[in-house]
Order: structure tokens, then sequence, then C-alpha cells
């Protein structure tokens, strides 16, 4: 099926591949390449097993890597799940590109239902994205949270140029917005206040009309 998404919704989707401080990740040794990619199947099966209950060592045995050699490429369990995450992303944004918009949609709508998918991917992935988390406000920096950032600030700039919305200060608003797909929110609604995911995800598109009226 032809990608027929349309060109500012395409340029917003898509992003560079960023490391933890948001630049472009380097090229890796291919013995440092090899264990990356065994550290992150092994975290990515533990986590979707078990959820945010893993320690370190039980990953490094899982991928039969030194401890050490797993430290020297993941600081942290935030860091090997903002890792995990970033690779879960790409996959969400393949898809998204696929099959978001079609030509007789405008970037709004897109917007719509990117934060209806992500939405669904945070729901989905809770345990992990509430161990990312973790890390005192440094997931703002992680790659798959500048690729969302990257996605809304575009879509809301192509939005205001098509004249669906009003112009909004792009330094602002996509945080603001993306601070409704926040795990610990997700959480509260969904075991707390029994909102089921379906009826929160509809709340973020309110929520984003609201802050654009």
């Amino acid at each position: 099926m032809p990608d027929t998404t349309s060109r500012p919704a395409q340029a917003a989707l898509r992003s560079p591949r960023l490391g933890q401080d948001g630049r472009p990740v380097r090229t890796l040794r291919r013995d440092a390449s090899r264990n990356r990619e065994k550290a992150l199947c092994a975290a990515r099966r533990l986590f979707a097993e078990r959820g945010g209950e893993l320690t370190m060592e039980e990953v490094a045995v899982a991928a039969g890597i030194g401890k050490g050699t797993l430290y020297r490429g993941f600081p942290s369990r935030a860091a090997l799940a903002h890792a995990v995450l970033d690779d879960l992303a790409r996959d969400v944004q393949r898809d998204l590109l696929r099959g978001l918009g079609v030509a007789e949609h405008g970037p709004l709508a897109v917007l719509e239902r990117l934060l209806g998918r992500l939405h669904a991917f945070t729901a989905g992935n809770l345990d992990l994205f509430c161990v990312a988390h973790q890390d005192d406000g440094q997931y703002r920096l992680s790659p798959a949270y500048l690729w969302q950032r990257q996605a809304v600030a575009g879509l809301l700039a192509a939005a205001a140029q098509a004249g669906e919305c009003p112009a909004v200060d792009l330094d602002a608003v996509p945080d603001a917005v993306l601070a409704l797909l926040a795990p610990d929110l997700i959480r509260h609604q969904r075991e707390v206040m029994g909102v089921a995911d379906e009826d929160a995800a509809r709340l973020v598109v309110r929520m984003l009309h609201g802050a654009l009226a």
C-alpha cells in the first residue's frame, strides 16, 4: 500500500537515531554492537515477562555477557529501559509512517491519531516506561521522548500553517501535551481511578483541542 501521509506529517514523524544525550548515536565496534544487541534482546524479553521487577545482574546472565560489559553500555536500569523503548519506538514510528495519515487528512487529524497510538504504546509498555522514568527527569532527553516531542511539535506547526489551529508556543505546548501520556498518570487513571485506557486516550485528544482553543 503506498504511503500517502502528507509531506509535513512525514517530516514531523521522522527523526535521526539519537543517544541518551540527544545527539546522533555513534557507530559502535562490532563486538560492542553485538553485546549491545544481546543486552537489548534479553532486557526486552525480561521486561515483557516480568515487568519492572528485574535486576541488571539478571539481564547480564540472560544476555550471556559480563555485568561490567552491561554497565559500560547501560549505567542504570533506567538507561537500559530507555534503550529498549528506543527500539520499540522505532517499530512504532515505522507503523505510524505507513498508516497514520492519508491524503485527505490534515496535520491536526494526524496528530490526534498519533496521540492515540502513543497512549496505547505507553499503556502497553507501562512497567518499562515507569522504570525509564526513575531517572529524575532524564527521560526527556531519551530518544523515544525526543522523537515524540519532535513529532508533536512538527504536526502542530504544520496544522497552524494549514490554518487548522492557531500558532502555539512550540517550546512549551508539546511537553504539556506529552505530560498527559506520563506513565504514572496512566497508571493512576487505570489502577486508582478505574478509567479505561481507551477513555483516557480520548481525554488526551480533548485536552489537546482545549489547549488549541
